[in-house]
């Protein structure tokens, strides 16, 4: 599995983080799992769809 850091602005890494907590979990989890849905959303329509994934 590749491993990615993002950066985000302050803010944003916060109201992220409060959600994680309301919803018991860490931010990291949070993103991993939103980031694997939406990457499960993206149509596999041709041979170039690995550069989407």
């Amino acid at each position: 599995m590749t491993e990615m850091t993002i950066e985000l602005p302050d803010e944003l890494a916060e109201a992220i983080e409060e959600t994680a907590t309301a919803m018991g979990t860490t931010p990291a989890q949070l993103l991993s799992v939103v980031l694997s849905d939406a990457v499960a959303e993206i149509p596999a329509t041709d041979a170039e769809d690995w550069r989407y994934r």
